[in-house]
């Protein structure tokens, strides 16, 4: 893994990521702050500590040709639903030397395991990742 946790702050809410797997499925309706999440992340990669983060969305161009160059990276993806296609799922499958957190509904065609889905929680101002029930 990669990561086993992401941590920051960004105020006033206090952001602590915790991962189980090397493939973790973010879901949750519209407006849960998915995407607010991952332009965070855009902001966190700049530092040493999460300079292993590669970000992709919809105006990635030429996503499985930026993916397949990806090695020891911890891969985010943004409404990977209407991104990812069965050859990219094949790659996530198969290359191990990366992490991913796919914010998505749809797992079909990935090597997921029970802990991968997660959904993002607010309590206390602190946002956290839970298994999805």
């Amino acid at each position: 893994m990669i990561y086993d946790e992401i941590k920051f702050k960004a105020a006033p809410f206090l952001y602590d990521l915790k991962f189980d797997d090397r493939i973790t499925l973010v879901g949750g309706d519209s407006g849960t702050g998915k995407t607010v999440l991952y332009g965070m992340l855009d902001d966190l990669k700049m530092t040493e500590d999460y300079n292993a983060i590669k970000l992709f969305n919809y105006k990635t161009e030429g996503l499985f040709e930026q993916l397949i160059q990806c090695r020891n990276r911890f891969v985010v993806i943004d409404n990977a639903d209407i991104l990812i296609d069965d050859e990219i799922r094949q790659f996530i499958n198969f290359e191990f030397s990366n992490q991913y957190m796919l914010f998505l509904r749809n797992c079909d065609g990935l090597n997921v395991s029970d802990k991968s889905f997660k959904v993002m929680a607010l309590c206390n101002n602190k946002v956290t990742l839970e298994e999805e029930r």
